[in-house]
């Protein structure tokens, strides 16, 4: 996919809205929170699409 190399990037959200922009990497990305996580928490990226990065606090993380 388009960055699966992002997978498993955790950042701090910088806002409690449930979408944004975030930069990783020298590049802008648009996330959206799929959980319940609040501006302070750390989040990790458990998806990719071509349109934004998924992410969730690292408890809800789905393990394989």
């Amino acid at each position: 996919m388009l960055d699966d190399r992002l997978l498993g990037t955790t950042f701090v959200l910088p806002t409690s809205h449930q979408e944004g922009e975030i930069t990783l990497y020298g590049i802008h990305y648009h996330y959206r929170v799929t959980d319940d996580a609040a501006a302070g928490d750390t989040v990790v990226v458990n998806a990719v699409s071509p349109l934004y990065l998924s992410v969730v606090k690292p408890e809800h993380r789905l393990h394989y």
